[in-house]
């Protein structure tokens, strides 16, 4: 009879060991949203920013726009809203440079999207006063 319990109980302990490691090797599982940005001061500047979580409290910021006759326009992560933007940045992104960027930064997707922080382009370097486009980050 006790053969017959230690069937049983070696094969949850080996069921057990296997999920274990099947969950580690699978890492952390990455959670992405996507903000549709908005055309700001008649830029005609349209397009995306998808935000992943790495984990460890990291997130890869890349948008994609059409710039129309932007080449290179600063981006950055400010806080407060569209409507109502703080001017110094939280987070610094990569210049979105023919349509596109990608900057990882060190925030987790889940605080950039708890408080007030919106994402905006700037015309130019030469030009930090023009917004070209906005996305609000909120649920």
């Amino acid at each position: 009879m006790s053969v017959r319990r230690a069937v049983p109980f070696r094969f949850t302990v080996l069921a057990a060991l296997v999920l274990v490691f099947a969950t580690a090797c699978a890492g952390p599982q990455e959670s992405t949203r996507t903000v549709q940005l908005e055309t700001l001061n008649l830029s005609e500047v349209t397009g995306t920013a998808v935000l992943t979580d790495l984990g460890d409290g990291t997130t890869r910021v890349t948008v994609e726009v059409e710039p129309g006759e932007y080449p290179d326009m600063p981006a950055h992560i400010h806080p407060g809203t569209c409507a109502e933007l703080v001017p110094q940045p939280t987070y610094p992104l990569a210049n979105v440079v023919d349509g596109s960027s990608e900057t990882e930064i060190d925030a987790s997707l889940e605080d950039l999207f708890a408080g007030d922080f919106a994402l905006n382009l700037h015309a130019s370097s030469n030009d930090w006063g023009t917004y070209t486009a906005c996305a609000d980050l909120i649920e």
